[in-house]
């Protein structure tokens, strides 16, 4: 959680669609770091509307990981920062190439998740224990 500040920077170059003030760094909270990602709350603390969760993919310096990413982050691998929407170089290569999301697509994704529910949590693979 050291590098988490990068998250909270990359948070205060986004604006409410509330009330377009920049998202503030206490305004981000950390829900659940895994072994790469790390699934974040952001709300704004100017109008305290809430502005939804964000899984954010991350690489670690194998001396920073949680121990079980330690076992799982390869040599050589860049670390602490925040990849976008890869959680790592391997899903960034498989990815990369194909074309950019539609409009479309954004649509459908948007029907999606307003469909969900209040039980959208349900959705979310459990963690193993």
């Amino acid at each position: 959680m050291k590098n988490f500040s990068v998250v909270q920077e990359h948070f205060r170059k986004l604006r409410c669609a509330h009330c377009n003030e920049a998202f503030a760094p206490e305004g981000v909270k950390l829900l659940r770091e895994e072994k790469d990602y790390w699934v974040v709350r952001v709300h704004c603390i100017s109008c305290n509307q809430p502005a939804g969760v964000a899984i954010v993919g991350v690489e670690y310096e194998s001396s920073e990981a949680p121990a079980e990413a330690r076992e799982a982050t390869p040599a050589g691998s860049a670390g602490g920062r925040v990849r976008g929407i890869f959680s790592s170089r391997r899903e960034e290569e498989k990815f990369s190439g194909l074309p950019p999301i539609s409009p479309d697509e954004v649509i459908d994704a948007h029907h999606f998740f307003t469909e969900l529910g209040s039980n959208w949590m349900d959705q979310i693979p459990k963690r193993a224990r």
